[in-house]
């Protein structure tokens, strides 16, 4: 059953300035069908694997590494996983691709396999080119979102059972900007040293359509720039109701986009979200914002071009300097109530206290490269993730393993090797994710996990899973 629901949205500017980007390679997508549920086991270690494998575009994935990051083999090689959400025995996945459009996935731990549990729905025409997030109370009930502002509830009686599907499309109403303009799907040329070496700039986007929730009856979905939550009205069945929208009516050419959620708790939900202007052949160049709700409503805590009523980004241990770069948030977590992380400019984290009067922290991540450089920049960091005394992070070809210290974040300290690391800084070490002795050259777009010995990393090609400490 699919209920549809106004969204309304700012115009755009046709103006863009300099600024960092953020997130990763675009591509177009033409859905197709696919043919059924699929299953294919995890990958074989090095001694049972065909070493003849010929294809020089795809690398063997075989065996786990030296820290515990073991390779799972996806049902189709052009997949690209964004998001994961896992359990301790299963794991739900959200993957876009050339061949098929949007595909979600099941883990089995118990058989290693993923299969796809989709009804390919989500693909028919005009749908499925881009994919959201993906989210789950439990192992028998999902949801995720895919273009065009379609949210999928799925629900079976057991994992055995197969999913039935719902979709409600938030439909954008705003002003018509043609058919190169999606409100859903924020994009932008990376300025980097490609065009000096000879190579293309590379096309960058962040979709923003998803879903995250609390718990089985406290879901929100955000498209554009609206919060929607799901609830009954007037004892109906649930509806996704609108419930905030990011939007500044003195600069009506600002466009305004909403990229993930997190909390830890139904009083506290963060929104990271981004304000800027649009310019048809470069993209969306914005500031880094933050929204905050709790049960007295929604606030825009942080606003890294100074908006008022928000916190600006201060940087070093004074706090009196303003980190004004512009440039998007990918990633958000909450360490512990009141305070939230966000991943910008796939470089750095900002630190959020709200405490008192609240701060907001810039912390650079110092000495984590990507593993592999030809000619370009790439983008370092895509995703954060924190459990316990652990702050995770993933980007391209890497996953970080990280102090979690707040007190340090509050100074301006970031991420630093054990060797560079002030008095009471906080420390970062690279968990490898080279297979058979290669670096791996691809984004890592979400790093994940249940605990710190069941964690997940995945992005285009690959779904690595790690069950060792």
């Amino acid at each position: 059953m699919r209920r549809i629901l106004l969204l309304a949205c700012g115009s755009l500017a046709l103006a863009a300035v300099v600024a960092c980007a953020t997130s990763d390679e675009g591509t177009s997508f033409e859905p197709a069908i696919d043919g059924g549920a699929t299953s294919v086991p995890e990958a074989e270690s090095p001694s049972e694997a065909d070493a003849s494998v010929k294809d020089a575009g795809v690398r063997p994935l075989s065996s786990c590494n030296a820290v515990g990051w073991c390779a799972t083999t996806l049902p189709d090689s052009d997949l690209v996983l964004r998001d994961i959400w896992p359990f301790e025995e299963r794991a739900f996945a959200i993957a876009e691709s050339e061949s098929l459009g949007t595909k979600v996935l099941e883990w089995t731990e118990s058989t290693k396999s993923w299969a796809y549990i989709d009804d390919d729905s989500q693909n028919a025409y005009g749908a499925g080119h881009y994919a959201g997030k993906v989210w789950a109370p439990n192992e028998n009930e999902v949801y995720y979102a895919t273009a065009p502002a379609l949210i999928y509830h799925g629900t079976r009686a057991t994992p055995s059972s197969p999913f039935s599907w719902e979709s409600t499309r938030l439909e954008y109403v705003g002003p018509d900007h043609g058919p190169d303009r999606d409100p859903g799907y924020a994009w932008q040329l990376k300025d980097t040293s490609a065009a000096q070496n000879g190579l293309p700039y590379i096309k960058q986007h962040v979709a923003a359509v998803g879903v995250w929730g609390t718990s089985a009856d406290d879901v929100y979905a955000w498209y554009a720039n609206r919060i929607f939550r799901r609830v009954r009205v007037d004892g109906g069945s649930p509806a996704w109701v609108p419930e905030h929208v990011e939007e500044n009516p003195s600069a009506p050419h600002e466009s305004f986009y909403i990229f993930g959620a997190a909390g830890s708790s139904r009083d506290e939900v963060w929104f990271v979200s981004s304000h800027g202007l649009y310019n048809a052949q470069s993209g969306f160049y914005g500031c880094s914002t933050l929204v905050r709700r709790t049960p007295d409503g929604y606030r825009r805590v942080v606003d890294s071009c100074g908006a008022e009523g928000s916190l600006r980004v201060t940087q070093g241990s004074s706090g009196t300097a303003y980190w004004t770069e512009l440039g998007w948030p990918t990633s958000v977590d909450s360490p512990r109530p009141g305070t939230a992380v966000i991943v910008v400019n796939n470089r750095a984290f900002v630190y959020v206290d709200m405490t008192g009067a609240g701060k907001a922290r810039f912390n650079p991540v110092n000495g984590a490269d990507p593993p592999v450089v030809v000619g370009r920049t790439k983008p370092n960091l895509q995703s954060v993730w924190i459990n316990g005394d652990r702050a995770w992070f993933s980007g391209w070809g890497l996953v970080i393993d990280g102090e979690n210290k707040p007190d340090a974040w509050a100074e301006s300290y970031g991420l630093q090797p054990p060797k560079a690391a002030p008095d009471g800084g906080a420390t970062f070490s690279i968990s490898s994710t080279a297979l058979d002795g290669a670096p791996l050259d691809k984004p890592l777009y979400q790093v994940r996990g249940t605990s710190n010995d069941n964690l997940w990393a995945v992005g285009s090609g690959y779904a690595l899973h790690k069950k060792t400490p």
